[in-house]
């Protein structure tokens, strides 16, 4: 669990440094990017709810 949170903090980290001008990319690299991020946060969002889910 603590591995996919510092993956996904990482990968919106990456996302946002891009647009607040810090580094730059190629649009396919962009586009990459933030799919990761989507996909990331709805992998946290679903272990999140597993482990809920069993504390009931």
């Amino acid at each position: 669990m603590t591995l996919k949170i510092v993956k996904t903090f990482l990968s919106v980290l990456i996302v946002f440094l891009y647009y607040l001008g810090l580094w730059s990319a190629n649009s396919t690299i962009k586009i990459m990017l933030f799919f990761i991020m989507i996909l990331f946060i709805y992998e946290l969002g679903v272990e999140t709810g597993k482990k809920q889910k069993n504390r009931i």
